[in-house]
């Protein structure tokens, strides 16, 4: 399920459904998965605890770009390697 497939703006509580039920499989890593722990540890993170808030899907854009930004202020270890399969996962519900 992409997340802004029908709709400009999500609500939260929709927004942590679909990160609960995505497909925890990493595209391009040889089939490397993300637990619900991580999924969800990550959305909080990245989203904070406010269940009532719209995200918009420039907001989301601008998130996963922000990300990005951070892979290539670390020096190369497994915290890149761990932020680039974030970005990949986000990418995959944002339908990129």
């Amino acid at each position: 399920m992409k997340l802004f497939e029908k709709r400009e703006q999500i609500s939260r509580k929709e927004f942590r459904e679909v990160f609960r039920k995505a497909n925890p499989i990493l595209p391009g890593t040889g089939r490397k998965m993300f637990s619900l722990v991580e999924r969800l540890k990550m959305e909080d993170k990245l989203f904070g605890k406010k269940l009532d808030t719209l995200t918009s899907k420039e907001k989301y854009q601008k998130l996963v770009k922000r990300i990005g930004m951070q892979k290539y202020k670390k020096p190369i270890s497994p915290e890149r390697e761990m932020i680039d399969k974030k970005i990949r996962f986000l990418k995959k519900l944002g339908g990129k």
